[in-house]
């Protein structure tokens, strides 16, 4: 007698879409990262339609492509049918067009899984190139069948931090590098969050002589080897630690800056670690007695005694909880689109009482969402794109926030990391708030109006 098969539980049965994005979405931002710098991936033509989470969407001031045809992206268009025959003679020739051009700073060459395991030598064809161009060529492992688009930025760091030239350092006391800095827009909040790190930094009389990533080109980025302490933010740990065994500099982990606590914490450690304490707590100090004031009205009238929820990456989202709490918002929920490998630890810092999902499926993010949002009766989402308009719920502000935000933009100087993105930040959730009370009245007015039941 065969033995009785027992029931499948209910996430074995769902089929639906992972709520995230892929490896060579992340390559393709820390591209865009870094203003001269030239990808060319062994993969099909539609490679180069993920540029398009980038360029119009997340960025509008992104020049991955251009309407001249010289992309920042290219591809081989390679096609199944030749991936049984030898390639390294056409790859080399397109990577060479590309690193010859004058305005190409470095290229990075990647590669989609159908022409990874085919087994070219893409090491020893950058090295070659290389040597031939005087243009740094760095290869990055093309792992998009175990990774995500963080993995994908933070495996163009661990790239550059092994295979950059690194001779002839001069590191001299106070010159620090920050590694791992998610620039990934063009935009006006980060080109505010890297004048906000290197406000912090001037602040405790410490010299930033590199910072991966800022939208510098690709030279400067080998001036990471003039540190002489590297601080580690989450999106480029492996990339710091890399570098620090490379050149020697100091290893300083550090969380990220994001929320008033967050920055404290940042700064305060910044402090111990180079014996100037005195400094941080003046500076932290002078940075307060310019927020709290602004505070004194928002929270008891607007987001005291108010749910939330989060749907996002796991490292803004430990900000955010900090946020909440300081402004008396209870965090119902956090979703974290991201694998469960880069969200340790995450659940030890959020309340006991909020719901933590991490890198769900369609199905069960929505019903989630719908039954948190509905029966607690949240006032406010913030959420990268994934979640925005998901549910429809009257009195629902939404705030669209973090890695992509395809529908929010920032042309103007605002930043969100800091103490100077403190109220920027805060003052983004309460102009929400304040519109979705607007609009919650305006429906009701004109249902009555039109004799239509007017609800709750």
């Amino acid at each position: 007698m065969s033995k009785p098969t027992k029931p499948e539980d209910a996430a074995s049965l769902d089929h639906s879409q992972r709520i995230m994005y892929t490896f060579m979405v992340g390559v393709y931002l820390a591209t865009n990262a870094i203003k001269d710098a030239f990808t060319m991936v062994e993969g099909p033509d539609c490679t180069h339609l993920k540029s398009q989470y980038v360029q119009g969407n997340h960025d509008w001031l992104s020049t991955l492509t251009s309407v001249s045809g010289h992309h920042r992206i290219a591809n081989t268009a390679l096609h199944p049918h030749f991936m049984a025959k030898s390639r390294e003679a056409a790859i080399e020739t397109t990577l060479k067009k590309i690193a010859s051009h004058p305005v190409v700073g470095g290229v990075f060459m990647t590669s989609m899984p159908m022409a990874v395991i085919t087994g070219a030598d893409y090491e020893r064809l950058c090295r070659g190139i290389q040597q031939d161009t005087g243009k740094t060529v760095i290869h990055v492992q093309g792992k998009s069948l175990s990774g995500d688009w963080m993995d994908g930025y933070q495996e163009v760091l661990v790239s550059l931090a092994r295979q950059l030239d690194l001779s002839g350092g001069t590191p001299k006391p106070r010159q620090v590098a920050i590694i791992g800095h998610l620039y990934d827009r063009n935009e006006g909040d980060q080109r505010a969050n890297v004048a906000e790190l290197k406000r912090i930094l001037a602040a405790l009389d410490l010299d930033p002589v590199s910072i991966w990533l800022c939208g510098d080109s690709f030279a400067d980025l080998s001036k990471v080897k003039d540190a002489e302490a590297i601080i580690s933010l989450p999106y480029g740990k492996k990339a710091a630690t890399w570098l620090a065994k490379r050149t020697g500099a100091r290893l300083i982990h550090c969380d990220l800056p994001f929320g008033l606590e967050a920055t404290e914490q940042f700064v305060r450690q910044l402090g111990a670690e180079f014996g100037c304490s005195d400094k941080a707590e003046a500076f932290i100090d002078q940075e307060l007695a310019k927020i709290v004031p602004s505070l004194e009205f928002l929270i008891p009238y607007v987001f005291q005694n108010r749910r939330a929820g989060y749907l996002g990456d796991p490292h803004l989202a430990k900000g955010f909880a900090q946020t909440a709490r300081l402004l008396g918002l209870q965090l119902d929920f956090a979703i974290i689109t991201n694998p469960r490998a880069q969200a340790a630890g995450l659940d030890k810092v959020l309340e006991p009482q909020t719901h933590l999902l991490i890198y769900p499926r369609l199905k069960p993010m929505l019903k989630l969402m719908r039954e948190r949002i509905t029966e607690h009766r949240l006032a406010l989402l913030v959420s990268n794109t994934a979640g925005i308009g998901m549910v429809a719920q009257e009195g629902l502000a939404s705030v669209e926030f973090g890695f992509p935000s395809f529908h929010t933009h920032c042309l103007a100087d605002r930043p969100f990391l800091g103490f100077a993105g403190v109220l920027p930040f805060i003052d983004n959730m309460a102009n929400a708030l304040r519109m979705s009370e607007v609009a919650h009245w305006t429906n009701r007015y004109w249902q009555g109006l039109s004799g239509a039941p007017l609800g709750d």
